[in-house]
């Protein structure tokens, strides 16, 4: 049910962050729009699209490199694999194409 290592335990704490920070950020953007302009730029999406790939990359790592099988780890690269996958093609594709 739980992760029986350690390794494991920092893949669902990095996917907990990586998926927070989605919600979080835009909350940093809104309340400091005014005071901080760098919020309002690319910078954040930056942020956010590099703990999701970060919590992605360890959490297949630790499926299939470490094989840590708990149903936590499991459930956790089941949603930050897709949604790495997801806002990484958005946002360059959103880069690429000048928006």
């Amino acid at each position: 049910m739980v992760p029986k290592r350690a390794v494991g335990w920092w893949a669902f704490g990095l996917s907990v962050a990586g998926i927070a920070a989605w919600v979080i950020l835009p909350v940093i953007t809104t309340v400091f729009r005014e005071s901080y302009p760098i919020t309002d730029t690319a910078f954040m999406p930056i942020i956010g699209v590099a703990l999701v790939d970060a919590a992605a990359i360890f959490n297949a790592l630790d499926l299939f490199l470490w094989k840590e099988r708990s149903v936590l780890n499991i459930v956790a690269a089941a949603i930050t694999i897709p949604a790495a996958l997801f806002l990484t093609l958005t946002f360059v594709g959103e880069g690429i194409g000048g928006v």
